[in-house]
């Protein structure tokens, strides 16, 4: 992978492995935030949940098809020719859209000519962070979606995920201002920084670690956890902290690839539930404490929470949380005990 200039400027972060380091938006990974500025401050704009896969194609292509002035769409792994399609049509009726993609995910080779070809500016994000791994949509500067979704064939038709559409004024110019920020440093220009000082959003390599350990942190009665996979050693003794404390805990893993694995065998040691996803390929990243959700694309993992790009939210609205634990404790009932 390349170096643009801009990294060589800020290249700390990734020298330092898993040692707190600046970051490109002028702060440090899991700096607390500012006096008053959480992840529950309330929202102008209710957010609204949505979850996959029912219903993902149709609602991705209806955001893109109705978007009047600017799309900006950073993804991970992008490979549905249907949503491919619908960007180019739009470059071509006039809105302005740009995409981030990582360089290192190979299936991103499927779209990425057809969207150079169309002309659609569309870039390789910036090796400063391991991955760039976030999720989100932004449409006219006015609508983010925010999922655990790629933009894979897996995702429109065996995967659980969960996404939110966040039209919060503040929030939506965090995102804007995250993507604008990547997107300068993706080119080698000089990228404005990023003000997240004080931020709703769930952002790695900033504050994601610390916004998700307060989440955990704060079950006193229940704390549902549908993750591929929990081995960040801090949030994980968190979950089990709470357990300790008498939070009724219930965790949904990906069925792992060797039994027994140390997360399941450090669970059950504890005596929290796991159950495996069986129905469907579980690739949710979902915490759920006393009716607080998390909602995103860190995975709960080290590189994840302080090295790659990342981007979530927490909602505390009602409205929006229902669904989600309502799909949770269908999951829950179908999901088998290792």
């Amino acid at each position: 992978m390349r170096l643009v200039p801009i990294v060589l400027a800020v290249l700390a972060i990734t020298a330092c492995g898993d040692e707190p380091g600046t970051t490109l938006d002028g702060g440090t990974p899991d700096a607390p935030p500012g006096v008053g500025c959480t992840a529950t401050t309330p929202r102008a704009v209710p957010l609204e949940a949505f979850i996959g896969p029912s219903g993902l194609e149709s609602r991705m292509l209806a955001a893109i098809n109705g978007a009047q002035r600017s799309i900006d769409l950073q993804m991970y792994l992008f490979t549905v020719q249907s949503i491919a399609d619908a960007l180019i049509a739009a470059k071509q009726r006039g809105v302005a859209v740009r995409v981030i993609l990582d360089p290192d995910e190979p299936g991103n080779v499927q779209v990425r000519p057809d969207l150079v070809a169309a002309g659609v500016p569309t870039r390789d994000a910036t090796p400063l962070y391991t991955y760039s791994h976030a999720k989100y949509l932004l449409v006219d500067d006015a609508t983010a979606y925010v999922m655990s979704m790629n933009f894979n064939y897996d995702a429109l038709s065996m995967e659980r995920n969960y996404g939110v559409v966040d039209k919060d004024p503040e929030d939506v110019a965090d995102v804007a201002a995250i993507f604008a920020m990547d997107w300068a440093a993706a080119g080698g220009e000089s990228a404005k920084p990023a003000d997240l000082s004080c931020t709703r959003l769930v952002v790695s390599p900033n504050n994601a670690k610390l916004r998700l350990l307060e989440l955990v942190n704060s079950a006193t009665s229940t704390l549902e956890i549908a993750v591929m996979y929990l081995t960040e050693t801090t949030i994980r003794n968190a979950v089990g902290a709470a357990k300790a404390r008498g939070v009724a805990v219930r965790v949904i893993l990906e069925v792992p690839d060797v039994l027994p694995d140390a997360t399941t065998t450090y669970l059950q040691g504890l005596g929290i539930p796991v159950k495996y996803a069986t129905t469907y390929l579980l690739h949710a990243k979902l915490i759920v404490a006393d009716g607080v959700a998390f909602v995103g694309s860190e995975n709960l993992s080290q590189t994840s929470l302080t090295k790659n790009r990342e981007v979530g939210v927490i909602a505390s609205e009602a409205a929006a949380v229902a669904p989600i634990s309502a799909q949770f404790e269908t999951d829950w009932n179908n999901s088998s005990a290792p």
